[in-house]
Formats: C-alpha cells, sequence, structure tokens
C-alpha cells in the first residue's frame, strides 16, 4: 500500500508538507532578522570606533 491509498492520508500528507514548509519559512526569516540584528550593531560598534 503507498500513500495513495486512501484520500485522508493524501490529506495528511499535504498538511504536513505546508507545515514542515512554514516551520523553514519561520526558521529562515528568524535567522535572517538575528543576522541583520547583529550586523546592525556592529555597524554601531564601528562608528563608536572611529570617534
Amino acid at each position: 500500500m503507498g500513500l495513495l491509498h486512501c484520500p485522508l492520508c493524501i490529506g495528511l500528507a499535504v498538511v504536513s508538507a505546508l507545515r514542515f514548509s512554514a516551520h523553514a519559512v519561520l526558521a529562515f526569516q528568524l535567522d535572517r532578522q538575528r543576522f541583520e540584528r547583529f550586523s546592525h550593531a556592529d555597524q554601531s560598534m564601528g562608528i563608536l570606533m572611529r570617534l
């Protein structure tokens, strides 16, 4: 029996794939936000060091 043996399993597989992709997008956004925050802090420190 494969994945296509009943509509319920197909629906669960689709929901699972959507949930995984949503988590992947959230993780990517969090990582990008963290990178931008540290990049901004580095720029601020560079400006302070020049003064």
